[in-house]
């Protein structure tokens, strides 16, 4: 009978990820076996080879639509709980980004591994927040008719402010207000007539 596993794959995984976030695709199993507190024969029992490690570390996890988005039926001021969930889209963009850069940039990477990994999570966003904005719309909280291209809109500003951050380092950092200035715009369009 074997040992027990003293880190789970998942502890390893965000130890591997800080790893590779501060090094690159250079970084040795060495360096991450021991970060982790284990022998590089395990790293690779567990993980096969150091790029399925690599890809397994920086794959972005899906968004939690609940966690970003709120409920279905959102409750309170809508121009509040846009300002709200598009400042938590832009920071989870402003996480993931940066390991899907990573990602890109690999030696490895397959272009058409990517074109297959459907829905992303722009999409997934888009769906969920287009089913809030139904739902606002629904309630005379929002102007009505546009709630999908308004979706579209909102995490694109999301994403583009992440992007921006991930862009530009040693140079200025779009600020979360830049973010929020971005959503006043965007409400004056959805507010309701």
């Amino acid at each position: 009978m074997g040992r027990h596993k003293t880190i789970s794959d998942d502890q390893v995984l965000r130890i591997a990820r800080d790893v590779f976030r501060a090094r690159g695709h250079t970084a040795t199993t060495r360096q991450i076996a021991r970060a982790a507190g284990i022998s590089e024969a395990i790293l690779y029992q567990r993980f096969g080879t150091k790029d399925d490690l690599f890809f397994a570390a920086m794959h972005p996890s899906g968004p939690d639509v609940e966690e970003l988005l709120g409920p279905v039926e959102p409750v309170g001021d809508a121009a509040a709980y846009l300002r709200t969930v598009v400042v938590r889209i832009g920071k989870y963009f402003n996480e993931v980004i940066p390991l899907a850069l990573r990602v890109v940039t690999h030696p490895s990477f397959d272009p058409a591994a990517l074109a297959r990994a459907k829905p992303n999570a722009a999409e997934i966003l888009r769906d969920g927040l287009t089913q809030r904005l139904k739902s606002l719309a629904r309630r005379k909280q929002i102007a009505r008719g546009s709630e999908a291209k308004a979706a579209r809109l909102l995490v694109s500003l999301a994403h583009d402010w992440a992007l921006g951050r991930a862009l530009s380092p040693g140079g200025p950092t779009p600020r979360e207000s830049e973010l929020q200035n971005l959503i006043v715009v965007a409400w004056e369009g959805l507010r309701p007539r």
